[in-house]
């Protein structure tokens, strides 16, 4: 095998790849990373099994060929290469060159026979948004995935469309994230729960740009494709929470706050809860006479703060963990926000003044008897 690229197309390419190869396995061909050179491209793949990362770039092949070669170690030496071209050739199927300017390198590489593969997935049924669109939605709801393996659907996030809208939703058992967004009614809608770790994985690699993205697959795998790369995964079966029938519609209390003024007092209340103790020492919202007092004591201190606020019904005090308050403010991007309370002891929403596209809700923290 023997090919020519530019060092920041393969560099780019490998980063994206060795996203979905996991740094812990015990198996050195999963810490290896795939390239295959043929028909003027150049492939490159990443996967543990669950989830797997596809990107091709052009290239200038003058004997096909393919190769794994552990990715830690390829990935750092093409990027610190010092030319704008890669030339790479195998030697005797056991090693191959790197040239790049006055660099050569010669590295041992991988059989490639027993490397894993996702298998094939017809491109029907597609369905087509935004990249930049899906990639907001999948940041603005996957801070509240649950982590309880026990309750397995719920450690993914649900993609789903109808009725002219595409939902993101995750929950925890302790919040819910919903995040809207209007499409154009599809003649293949999508309904699936996409494990947490290639969600996390997908909104790094997709791009921050205008883009269409594609999402086709079967009952128990998708592909996402977008610009040149593809993301394979594994889709979680099981039913999703019945979000739709918890979120509630009366309320005793609405108050409008600035959403950055309340995250700063949020998070200055915080300072003095350590991370592993913020269950047992939540922050306390008193809320009366247009003001929101904030009130947080534990071991270290105690912290007071207050913002002013429009307000709407009933004095009502709560408790609340306040990494929950905290992840979802700054996932809206509105100034303005509305907070709905339902009684002293029931579930919160927060949503943007004037926009439906997100809905936040939080359970508060029982205190006291």
């Amino acid at each position: 095998m023997k090919f020519k690229c530019t060092r920041d197309d393969l560099s780019g390419a490998v980063t994206n790849a060795q996203r979905a190869i996991s740094t812990k396995s015990n198996v050195p061909l999963l810490e290896g990373v795939y390239i295959k050179a043929e028909n003027d491209e150049v492939v490159v793949f990443g996967t543990d099994n669950e989830i797997g990362v596809e990107c091709t770039i052009p290239s200038d092949v003058e004997q096909s060929g393919e190769f794994v070669v552990n990715v830690r170690l390829f990935g750092d030496i093409v990027k610190n290469l010092p030319g704008i071209d890669v030339y790479i050739e195998t030697i005797d199927d056991v090693k191959i060159r790197i040239t790049s300017d006055i660099s050569v390198y010669s590295i041992f590489i991988i059989q490639t026979d027993a490397f894993p593969s996702f298998p094939d997935v017809e491109k029907t049924d597609t369905y087509s948004i935004d990249q930049f669109t899906l990639k907001r939605m999948f940041t603005q709801t996957s801070f509240a995935i649950s982590t309880d393996e026990t309750r397995k659907a719920l450690t993914g996030l649900l993609l789903e469309s109808g009725d002219g809208e595409l939902c993101a939703v995750a929950v925890d058992g302790y919040r819910i994230a919903l995040r809207k967004h209007p499409v154009e009614p599809a003649e293949h809608e999508i309904h699936a729960i996409i494990p947490s770790k290639t969600v996390n994985e997908l909104i790094r690699v997709i791009p921050s740009t205008i883009g269409e993205l594609r999402i086709y697959g079967t009952s128990n795998q998708a592909v996402i494709e977008f610009g040149n790369c593809r993301v394979f995964t594994r889709i979680i079966d099981g039913e999703f929470f019945n979000y739709k029938y918890i979120l509630p519609s009366e309320f005793m209390t609405q108050i409008v706050v600035n959403r950055q003024s309340l995250l700063e007092a949020i998070e200055g209340a915080a300072l003095i809860i350590s991370s592993e103790l913020v269950k047992l020492y939540p922050v306390m919202f008193n809320i009366a006479d247009g003001i929101i007092k904030i009130h947080a004591l534990s071991e270290s201190g105690v912290a007071d703060l207050e913002i002013p606020i429009e307000m709407n019904g009933e004095p009502i005090e709560l408790a609340f963990n306040p990494r929950y308050f905290i992840e979802t403010l700054r996932a809206i991007d509105d100034e303005e926000i509305s907070i709905r309370f339902t009684t002293r002891v029931g579930q919160c929403v927060i949503k943007p003044l004037n926009n439906e596209s997100y809905t936040y809700l939080i359970l508060p923290v029982k205190v006291g008897n």
